[in-house]
C-alpha cells in the first residue's frame, strides 16, 4: 500500500515547526510537535515513497534567536523503530552552514530496509531513519541529550538521515539500536549528527553552547558502552548485570569487612570471596569503559537536571553511582582504610580507578548543584585523567562548567588556531587567573615528539598511563599541603607569554644539583626497591646502623633521609582538608620497622644486592598498608639528589647533575629546571627538605627573586 502525504507548516511563538500529516483512506499519523504525546498507529505499511519534506531553506523564517535543528522519525509499528529527534543548536542569527546544509536538502521519507540478523523485532530496519527540521530553542523544547563516546572513527555504519545515507560510528549505531523501544518516544540531541564536524567555525560556536544544551535538556541518557560478548542487541548482558550487582553492593553503605564479597585471609590481606571473583572481573570492565575517560562527558554528567545510565542491557540511576562513590570515600578514607589498602589487585585496581576517575565527576556534579564557584584551573586539575581526540578539548570541554573567571575575560574555544597555540593559551589563562605557577606541576616524560613548551606538563596535552594519572593526582593532593612560596605570588605585570611560547615569570633560585641517585620504580619492580634505597643511603653517607630505635636528632642525615622518603607528610583519616600532617616520632618508629623488614637480609653489608619476594610484599602490606602506599606515591620514578649546599630531595627521573632548584612564585613546591642558553627548561616539581614551608624566603630571601624565561 502506498501512503499519501500532506504537508503544512505554521509559525508558533516565533518558531519553525514542521507539521507532517501522513494519511490513508482509513487512518492517519500526526506529528504536531517533537514533544507531542499524540501517536496514532497506522495500518500496515509496506512502503513509504521517497517524497521531499520541508527543508530548512523552504521552511518559515527563523527569528534572530538561538535555534535548534531537529532530526526526528515516527513510531510506525511495522517499521519497528522508535522516534528519535536529534536537535542541532544554533547561535542567534547564525545560519546553517557547511556539510549539514547540503545534506539536509532534498529530504525524503525512508523506505523499509532489510532486517539485521538477531534484532528484535525482525522488521526493524538496518539503516535507522532520522528526518530533520528546525525549531526555536527559545521555545524550550523538551528533549534528552545523549552522552556517549564516538569510538573508532574507522568503524562506521549507515543510518538514514532525511532519506539519505549518513554514516556514524559503530558505537553510536549501537546506542541508537539499544535505545529503540516501540512503546517509548525519544527526543535526542546527538553531537556527531547535530554539529557539522567538518566546519571548524561552526564547531567553535557550537562548543560554546554545549553548557546550555546539557543544562536545558530534560534528561541526559548516558550510554557507557556495549558488552561486546553480547552479540544480539536485544539480549541481556551477564557482564553488565554483574557489574550492576557490584555497584549496588558497594553502595550499600556498609563497612568493607561486612560486605560478603570480601574476607580476611591468613596473610591478613583482604581477599575476594570466591563467588564474587566473576563480579569483580565484570566491575573492572565497567570502570575501564572508554566513557569514563573522555573529557567531553564530564559536563554531560554534571549539567543535566536528571541522569540515566545504560551499560549494555542494564539501566541504573545516578543515585546508585553516587552512593558507591560516597560510601567508598567515607569508609575507604577513614574506618576501613586498612582493608582498602590490603585488597588484592582484582578488587584494589577497579575500586581505585573508580575513585580516581568517577569520584571527581560525582564531586563536581554535587558541587554544581550547590552553586559553588568553579574555575578552569581547578576543573582541569581535577580531571587530569581524562582524554580527548583533539588535545585542546582537554580545556574546551570544561568551559561550560566554569562559573568564575576572576578578573579576566573568559577563554573561548578556537579550532582555527594550532593545537600548540590553543593549549599554550589555555594553560597561560589558568596560571594568570590563579596568580601562581602551581598549574605547571607534573611530569615531562611522556611527550615524545610533541612540539610543546617544556613549562607545560604532559598531562595538559597528552595521554599518560593510568597508573601515572593516579600517582600524579595523589602527589598534587600532597603538594597542596605545602607552601614553598610562602605568601609570594607572581607579579601580573611580569607574568606573560613572549616569543616562541616562552613564559616569563618570577622565581627564587635555591641551589644547584651535584649528584643524583638511581630511579625508584617501586610499583613496576617492587622486588628491586631495597637495592635503590641502599644506594640512596650510601650516596648521602648513612647505613643500616644509622636507624636507631628512637628517631634520630633533628637535622641529622638520617633524620633528613627518613622524612624525605615520606615527603615529611602522613595522610590523615579524613575526607576533608587538610588531608596530610607533618611527620612525628611515632611515624619514624613505624617506618623503621619497615626498613628493618626490607633491609635485614643485608646482614649489615651495604654492598650486597637483594630483592623482595611476593611474601615480603604481603608482609609489608599487612603491617602498614597506608604507609607503604604513601611511600610508593612519594618515590615512584623519583631520584634522590644532593645539592651544592648539602640539601637533600626527590626530583623527577629526567633530572641530572647541573640542574637547578627553583621556587616559581605561587607554586607550593619547588621546581627542577635545566639551564639552557638564554632560558631554562622545566623538568617538573620536586620535594626538597627544609624549604617546603617557605623557609627559603626567610632572612631576606625574597631579595633574590628574579625573572626568568621558561622555554
Amino acid at each position: 500500500m502506498t501512503w499519501r502525504r500532506r504537508r503544512r507548516v505554521r509559525l508558533r511563538s516565533g518558531s519553525a515547526l514542521a507539521q507532517l500529516w501522513l494519511s490513508s483512506g482509513s487512518g492517519f499519523f500526526r506529528s504536531a510537535h517533537p514533544c507531542s504525546p499524540l501517536l496514532t498507529p497506522c495500518r500496515s505499511v509496506l512502503d513509504i515513497p521517497h517524497q521531499k519534506l520541508s527543508t530548512i531553506s523552504e521552511g518559515p523564517q527563523i527569528c534572530p534567536e538561538s535555534r535548534i535543528r531537529v532530526l526526528y522519525s515516527f513510531n510506525l509499528d511495522t517499521l519497528g523503530f522508535v522516534p528519535v529527534f536529534l536537535l542541532v543548536m544554533e547561535e542567534p542569527g547564525r545560519a546553517s552552514s557547511g556539510t549539514h546544509s547540503k545534506t539536509h536538502k532534498g529530504k525524503k521519507l525512508p523506505t523499509i530496509q532489510s532486517q539485521v540478523p538477531g534484532l528484535q523485532p525482525p522488521s526493524r530496519p538496518t539503516k535507522m531513519p532520522l528526518p530533520i527540521d528546525i525549531v526555536s530553542f527559545n521555545d524550550h523544547p523538551t528533549y534528552e541529550a545523549l552522552s556517549y563516546v564516538w569510538g573508532n572513527e574507522k568503524d562506521r555504519k549507515d543510518i538514514q538521515l532525511n532519506g539519505r545515507p549518513f554514516d556514524v560510528t559503530e558505537n553510536l549505531w549501537m546506542v541508537l539500536r539499544r535505545l529503540r523501544d516501540d512503546a517509548v518516544r525519544r527526543v535526542l540531541w546527538v553531537d556527531a549528527v547535530c554539529i557539522n564536524q567538518k566546519d571548524n567555525n561552526e564547531k567553535s560556536h557550537q562548543v560554546a553552547m554545549m553548557g546550555e544544551i546539557y543544562s536545558s535538556c530534560q534528561k541526559t541518557v548516558i550510554w557507557l558502552g556495549e558488552d561486546h560478548d553480547t552479540i544480539n542487541a536485544g539480549s541481556k548482558s551477564i557482564v553488565a548485570s554483574r557489574a550492576r550487582d557490584m555497584l549496588e553492593l558497594l553502595g550499600a553503605g556498609s563497612h568493607l569487612d561486612e560486605l560478603p564479597c570480601f574476607s580476611t585471609g591468613a596473610s591478613q590481606r583482604t581477599e575476594i570471596s570466591e563467588e564474587y571473583v566473576v563480579h569483580f572481573e565484570a566491575f573492572r570492565k565497567f570502570v575501564d569503559l572508554p566513557w569514563w575517560k573522555r573529557i567531553w562527558v564530564i559536563q554531560e554528567m554534571v549539567l543535566p537536571k536528571s541522569l540515566t545510565l545504560f551499560y549494555s542491557s542494564e539501566e541504573f540511576s545516578y543515585e546508585v553511582l553516587r552512593s558507591v562513590v560516597q560510601g567508598l570515600q567515607i569508609h575507604g578514607s577513614t574506618c576501613c582504610k586498612e582493608h582498602r589498602y590490603t585488597l588484592r589487585a582484582l578488587a584494589f585496581d577497579p575500586i581505585l580507578t573508580l575513585q580516581e576517575q568517577v569520584e571527581p565527576m560525582v564531586f563536581t556534579r554535587e558541587t554544581w548543584t550547590r552553586h559553588t564557584p568553579m574555575t578552569l584551573f581547578h576543573l582541569r586539575r581535577q580531571f587530569s585523567a581524562s582524554q580527548a581526540s583533539q588535545k585542546r578539548d582537554l580545556f574546551y570541554a570544561l568551559l561550560g562548567l566554569v562559573t568564575s573567571w576572576g578578573s579576566n575575560n573568559p577563554l573561548y574555544p578556537d579550532y582555527e588556531i594550532s593545537q600548540k597555540e590553543a593549549i599554550t593559551k589555555a594553560v597561560f589563562k589558568c596560571i594568570s587567573d590563579q596568580g601562581g605557577l602551581e598549574f605547571l606541576q607534573g611530569e615531562r616524560i611522556f611527550r615524545g615528539e610533541e612540539d610543546m613548551p617544556s613549562w607545560i606538563p604532559d598531562a595538559h596535552f597528552t595521554t599518560i598511563p593510568p597508573q601515572w594519572v593516579i600517582v600524579e593526582q595523589r602527589r598534587l593532593r600532597i603538594s597542596a599541603w605545602f607552601s614553598a612560596s610562602a605568601s609570594f605570588r607572581q607579579n601580573a605585570s611580569k607574568l606573560r607569554l613572549a616569543e616562541k611560547d616562552t613564559l616569563l615569570c618570577q622565581t627564587l633560585k635555591v641551589d644547584n644539583i651535584v649528584e643524583v641517585g638511581p630511579i625508584c620504580d617501586a610499583l613496576e619492580n617492587f622486588e628491586k626497591a631495597p637495592d635503590v634505597f641502599r644506594e640512596w643511603m650510601q650516596m648521602i653517607g648513612i647505613g643500616i646502623g644509622d636507624w636507631p630505635e628512637q628517631s634520630p636528632p633533628d637535622g641529622s642525615k638520617a633524620d633528613i633521609f627518613w622524612k624525605t622518603m615520606l615527603n615529611d607528610s602522613v595522610e590523615l583519616d579524613t575526607i576533608t582538608s587538610p588531608f596530610y600532617r607533618r611527620t612525628n616520632k611515632d611515624d619514624y618508629v613505624q617506618l623503621r620497622s619497615l626498613w628493618i623488614m626490607l633491609l635485614s637480609p643485608l646482614g649489615g653489608f651495604l654492598a650486597q644486592s637483594l630483592s623482595l619476594s611476593l611474601k615480603s610484599h604481603d608482609d609489608l602490606m599487612s603491617q602498614a598498608p597506608a604507609t607503604i602506599y604513601h611511600i610508593f606515591v612519594c618515590l615512584w620514578h623519583r631520584r634522590l639528589f644532593r645539592t651544592e649546599n648539602g640539601m637533600i630531595g626527590l626530583a623527577p627521573e629526567n633530572s641530572s647533575p647541573g640542574d637547578e632548584v627553583h621556587i616559581l612564585l605561587g607554586s607550593p613546591v619547588p621546581f627542577i629546571v635545566q639551564r639552557l642558553d638564554r632560558s631554562v627548561g622545566g623538568n617538573g616539581n620536586a620535594y626538597v627538605h627544609d624549604i617546603m614551608h617557605g623557609e627559603a624566603f626567610e632572612n631576606g630571601g625574597e631579595k633574590s627573586i628574579k625573572s626568568i624565561a621558561l622555554c
